[in-house]
């Protein structure tokens, strides 16, 4: 990993990822085109050995940070880090010329949203958003569609993430408390109102060093979702609506909920823009699904348990711009890994649970491009009577 250093004069100032639709770990915006998220190791790990031919569907790594929370004398919670001045990394630097959406009105949007949800400590002992964030936000309910200008999910793990460090503050008795994150590119930078689609792949989610507890709570949860038929199943997702400005959303605990059928009406909904289906995107998805499922199928003795498959398209009807990412690798194992606990843990051949799940995820999106021909074919013949 490159050495980057940083600006001693300045600090910058860390605000919620709008956009996180799923997971457990708590994300920040640190700059336009990057994201961070609380270091952990086997995940740094895996980041720094990544082979190759994986890295065009992972988030770029960016190095590693030191964040400062502390609260300020009107209860206003700041989380900080240095901002890097210089970075050996030409990637980095490069990919900034293929943002494509970073105009001024997004500028504008970003930061009129920001203002909206500061962090506060009462003197009542509680952590929450500032009065100005708005009743779509607050009025969130876990396993429930959302309709709402910021997703909900990102906010509630930030909170949680605000709460255990005041906690830390407390118990530390410190003016501030630190933590390590890792920066990693931000996949939404390149899209006016990204639509996303957070996918958790393979059958099997437990890695070989968990718990027996923990171990048997994940192959429930995979047992009582299409995780155990379809080997994926729905994480969170956010789809922007034209007429309303605002994102319908869903989370985590809707996705344990489907079935199988249910799970394929998740997806049709994931194009629909409250105007028209975006069915014109799904061939260039199904072609990069394709070319992961063969990537994928050359890495010998690679696990990805418990990683999920972001899906992102612009909810601008104009834009035709996808991407399709690999993210979350806290639980991931390769033949060289070096944990002595995983050692005896040999596995051969690729990761065949999380080939199955794209299987089977293709096989829907073709299914529904197929309906969708048959719907326009038949809508064409009734006009033609």
């Amino acid at each position: 990993m490159n050495e980057c250093e940083y600006n001693h004069e300045s600090l910058i100032q860390l605000s919620p990822f709008f956009h996180q639709v799923g997971g457990h770990s708590s994300m920040f915006q640190y700059d336009e085109d990057t994201v961070c998220k609380v270091l952990d190791l086997p995940e740094l790990h895996f980041y720094q050995s990544m082979p190759v031919s994986l890295k065009k569907f992972t988030p770029e790594f960016r190095g590693i940070i030191t964040v400062q929370y502390w609260e300020d004398e009107s209860g206003y919670i700041q989380l900080v880090a240095r901002p890097e001045a210089a970075c050996s990394d030409d990637e980095h630097s490069s990919n900034e010329d293929n943002v494509l959406v970073t105009t001024d009105q997004q500028s504008i949007d970003n930061n009129n949203l920001k203002k909206l949800v500061q962090l506060r400590y009462s003197k009542d002992g509680h952590i929450d958003y500032s009065n100005n964030l708005g009743n779509d936000v607050v009025n969130y309910e876990q396993g429930k569609i959302t309709m709402a200008k910021i997703n909900p999910w990102s906010l509630q793990l930030c909170k949680k993430q605000a709460e255990k460090l005041h906690q830390e503050l407390i118990d530390a008795e410190y003016f501030a408390v630190s933590q390590k994150y890792i920066l990693l590119e931000n996949v939404t930078a390149r899209f006016r109102h990204p639509c996303i689609l957070d996918l958790k792949m393979g059958k099997r989610q437990y890695a070989d060093i968990d718990s027996d507890k923990k171990r048997q709570s994940k192959i429930q949860k995979c047992e009582l979702s299409t995780s155990s038929t379809l080997g994926v199943r729905l994480c969170g997702m956010q789809v922007y609506q034209i007429d309303s400005g605002r994102y319908i959303c869903t989370d985590k605990y809707f996705g344990r909920t489907l079935s199988v059928e249910g799970f394929r009406a998740a997806l049709v909904e994931f194009f629909d823009n409250g105007r028209t289906k975006r069915l014109n995107i799904l061939p260039e998805i199904i072609n990069r699904l394709e070319v992961l499922y063969e990537t994928i199928s050359s890495l010998a003795q690679y696990r990805f348990y418990s990683g999920s498959l972001l899906i992102v398209y612009d909810g601008l009807p104009q834009s035709d711009l996808i991407d399709v990412r690999m993210i979350d690798f806290a639980h991931s194992i390769y033949s060289s890994t070096t944990d002595d606990s995983s050692a005896t843990h040999t596995h051969m051949g690729p990761d065949k649970g999380y080939l199955f799940g794209l299987e089977r995820l293709k096989d829907v999106f073709k299914q529904i491009v197929n309906e969708g021909k048959t719907s326009t074919a038949t809508i064409t013949t009734s006009i033609d009577k």
